[in-house]
């Protein structure tokens, strides 16, 4: 058996930084619809985190939320994008999990300190499940109507939307292969998985827009002071 010659470890980390690099100047018209729509609510994120900054935080507590967990649910979903266009679909899936996560468990743990600081300094850890099944409980709805000044409100976790965006970004967590292309040269190839990477772009964009309209529900008045200050979202 010949086997081809070794290359060293630098040799072939540059080869696949070439090769990721050239994913990134291919970009062309059947991709960038997807880029701009998720790097605006990206920036939308950024934008919430200002406002809940200014307007909404009551307490230390809401601040260090604010730049802890928004700052991190900003910054892996750039991240996810950033990935997915240089062809690494798989990590971009991850990225968007931890985001999708992060996001969720901002608005649990915001009326609920105790459990972010277990969370945080303890170690204990939260579930994905419960905390959906708690921000559409009969009492956190009723929690919410008082809040909006005794306006009823629609449920602002979609759980079954959330479970369904949840187990997707899962399965590629958990080694299901299903939803990727085959595993070959032409996986990390723009042109060769095209379809595969229009399907990631287009879950990361839900799962931003799911994270979105939990936010948004969560605070009064807060999606109109986002739309004021950044109109091109009526316009996306």
């Amino acid at each position: 058996m010949v086997h081809s010659e070794r290359i060293s470890v630098s040799q072939l980390l540059k080869s696949l930084h070439d090769g990721f690099g050239e994913n990134l100047k291919s970009i062309n018209s059947n991709f960038l619809d997807h880029l701009d729509r998720i790097d605006l609510q990206s920036r939308v994120i950024s934008e919430i985190r200002e406002n809940l900054l200014s307007d909404y935080c009551t307490s230390v507590f809401h601040k260090t939320i604010c730049n802890e967990l928004l700052d991190e649910v900003f910054s892996d979903f750039s991240l996810a994008l950033y990935l997915c266009a240089s062809g690494l679909i798989v990590p971009s899936q991850m990225s968007t999990r931890r985001a999708f996560e992060i996001g969720l468990a901002t608005i649990y743990l915001w009326d609920l300190p105790h459990c972010y600081w277990g969370w945080k300094n303890k170690d204990e850890d939260l579930s994905f499940s419960a905390m959906v099944s708690h921000l559409n409980s009969t009492g956190y709805l009723e929690y919410l109507k008082q809040a909006h000044e005794g306006i009823a409100v629609e449920p602002i976790c979609r759980q079954r939307d959330f479970q369904e965006i949840y187990r997707e970004l899962s399965n590629t967590a958990h080694g299901k292969t299903s939803g990727l292309p085959p595993l070959s040269p032409a996986r990390f190839s723009l042109g060769e998985s095209q379809l595969y990477v229009i399907r990631q772009f287009e879950l990361i964009y839900r799962a931003q827009s799911a994270i979105l309209r939990l936010i948004f529900g969560r605070f009064a008045q807060l999606e109109n002071k986002v739309q004021e200050a950044m109109p091109q979202i009526l316009r996306k």
